[in-house]
């Protein structure tokens, strides 16, 4: 059972950097297009939001469910230590904004990077809380 929910967690989480990396890959008319249309719908509930804020929390929130899902993959397999996650999480925002000094329109950004990884550390932080916390039980 433990064998099989490691690559229920795998499967998932190579899934989401496949997901990652395609959005990386879209050229900067189709990104802009996808994030403008999303904040009009977000401006009617906080008309605060920008477009730049709204490019910078979906780069945080992506990767904090990365950061779910690699501490569940290394969760489940043995000898699991907290950096397991973060250190791929970091290998994949590295990746992620490389793959963006390629793409017309993008680039590669060291600010990104940093948003990225905080959300990888805040989605593997929160995951091994309520694992450290069932165990309890």
């Amino acid at each position: 059972m433990k064998k099989k929910r490691i690559w229920i967690w795998l499967l998932l989480t190579l899934l989401w950097i496949g997901l990652i990396f395609w959005h990386s890959s879209r050229n900067a008319v189709q990104s802009d297009g996808e994030s403008l249309g999303l904040l009009c719908y977000i401006q009617k509930i906080l008309p605060w939001m920008t477009n730049n804020l709204l490019r910078k929390l979906a780069h945080f929130g992506e990767f904090a469910v990365l950061g779910l899902l690699l501490t569940g993959t290394f969760y489940n397999a043995k000898g699991f230590r907290l950096l397991k996650p973060i250190f791929f999480g970091l290998l994949t925002a590295l990746c992620d904004e490389t793959i963006q000094l390629f793409v017309p329109g993008r680039s590669g950004n060291v600010r990104d990077l940093w948003i990225d990884l905080s959300g990888v550390a805040v989605g593997t932080l929160f995951l091994w809380l309520i694992f450290k916390l069932r165990k309890k039980r």
